[in-house]
């Protein structure tokens, strides 16, 4: 462009890329009269997880009661090194379920990153609040869904990631969160992006791909240094009943708890009849053993303001913990014996679906151990989801 002769340098030298050995890409500086070739920061930090191997120190952040958690730790390839909470309800109970884990119990925008210990792979649940049609609607936060009390807590877990740069990130939330409007979601990929990582994001339809009975879809992000992570989809769809997580009809216990929320289911009734009197869509569902779909369970189920309840002799009643369990497909070691029924059911309500992420946390395993034995790229699967 400027008439001057452009000099081609040629790095190809064994000689001089000896100490870059093992990296995956290089860095390179100029200045007037010299050349700093040096491993990218993505790179290094490859390097570095490589070379402890397995199993990975993984940190949990936000981790409610354990829902997550339990999928984590049922495989081997990741190790739980830490978990952050915020509520001492919820950590309290976690720290039931995982007595070996430390639990940071603090708003993690007061927590220091150097103080945790170092991560390959780090997982957010994010709160759904300020995202959710629920919350939004609850909250009087429509159009302005970032404007939440909670809603700027993935910028410090983006610090967290910066500051360790982990193989892996996982984040799951509601799938608006990482909509086209969503001004959180896309913050954070890109904010990852930038670091090197390579993210893809997939909307999980467990009644419709997962064979689960509960439709909760969910928005998942996974974000690696090494290449783009697809996840396998089963692409089977539920096709079993309620009945296969119910409890066996029993008349006497049946018709006990339904007296005992009587009151309630009517109040509830007279309520909704009078919404529909003005023109409103407010209702509540019932199912019963031959239902094929169970709606999703919310956190605030207890209250009694929302189903799914359980047609019965004597009415309606409540599902009871342990049927909630087997539908989230989660088994706690110490169980809900020392916690109350609604705390049971929020820690549930606003917890993940275990056995999809079970598979899912599998499945990033084979690939990363893949990775670290071998370098390469596997081949993808066969039912993939697309960004």
């Amino acid at each position: 462009m400027s008439g001057l002769a452009c000099p081609i340098i040629d790095l190809n030298s064994r000689r001089l890329l000896f100490d870059f050995d093992g990296h995956t890409e290089v860095k390179i500086s100029a200045t007037y009269k010299a050349l700093l070739v040096q491993p990218s920061a993505r790179s290094f930090h490859i390097l570095q997880h490589r070379t402890r191997g397995l199993p990975l120190p993984t940190i949990e952040y936000f981790v409610g009661g354990g829902t997550l958690s339990s999928a984590i730790t049922a495989d081997p390839r990741f190790k739980l090194v830490g978990a952050v909470e915020i509520s001492p309800k919820l950590g309290a109970h976690f720290a039931l379920e995982h007595p070996d884990v430390p639990l940071f119990q603090c708003d993690i925008r007061d927590l220091d990153p150097g103080d945790v210990p170092g991560a390959a792979f780090m997982f957010a649940s994010l709160p759904c609040t300020c995202f959710s049609t629920v919350g939004v609607a609850k909250k009087g936060l429509k159009a302005a869904s970032e404007l939440g009390d909670d809603g700027d807590l993935f910028l410090s877990f983006v610090h967290h990631v910066v500051a360790h740069m982990p193989l892996a990130v996982m984040v799951e939330n509601v799938p608006g969160f990482f909509g086209p409007n969503a001004i959180a979601g896309r913050a954070l990929m890109a904010h990852l992006e930038r670091l090197g990582y390579h993210v893809h994001c997939f909307q999980l339809n467990p009644w419709e791909e997962w064979a689960e009975p509960q439709d909760r879809k969910r928005g998942v992000m996974v974000a690696t240094l090494f290449a783009r992570f697809y996840p396998s989809i089963p692409m089977v769809p539920f096709t079993g009943t309620a009945g296969d997580f119910l409890d066996a009809p029993d008349p006497v216990r049946d018709r006990f708890e339904a007296e005992q929320i009587r009151n309630c289911i009517a109040g509830r009734e007279a309520h909704m009849k009078r919404h529909r009197a003005a023109g409103n869509g407010f209702g509540f569902s019932v199912i019963n053993p031959s239902s094929s779909k169970v709606p999703t369970i919310l956190r605030s189920y207890w209250k009694i303001n929302c189903g799914p309840f359980v047609a019965c002799e004597g009415g309606v009643r409540l599902l009871r913990v342990h049927e909630i369990e087997r539908l989230m497909g989660f088994v706690p070691r110490k169980g809900f014996t020392s916690r109350s029924y609604s705390t049971a059911v929020e820690i549930l309500g606003q917890g993940v679906q275990t056995r999809i992420f079970k598979q899912l946390i599998q499945q990033l395993g084979d690939f990363l151990e893949h990775m670290i034995e071998t370098g390469r790229v596997p081949a993808p699967p066969r039912h993939r989801m697309f960004n």
